[in-house]
């Protein structure tokens, strides 16, 4: 129930201030755009996802 709330806020924010939409969508694609244009923060990024997936996965390494 409060999940479809959120949907109806949402919705209500989209239908009274339609620029916004627009702005949040530009902000975004922006991001995203310089996020994707760094690949010093993606390397980043993978390397940090890759040591959360492999801690405590090396036998030899691994806390008993």
């Amino acid at each position: 129930m409060k999940n479809l709330l959120w949907i109806l806020l949402a919705l209500v924010l989209l239908v009274l201030f339609p620029g916004l939409a627009q702005a949040v969508a530009a902000v975004l694609a922006a991001t995203v755009q310089f996020v994707a244009a760094q690949p010093v923060l993606i390397g980043f990024g993978l390397g940090v996802a890759t040591i959360v997936h492999l801690r405590g996965k090396n036998p030899a390494t691994a806390r008993v």
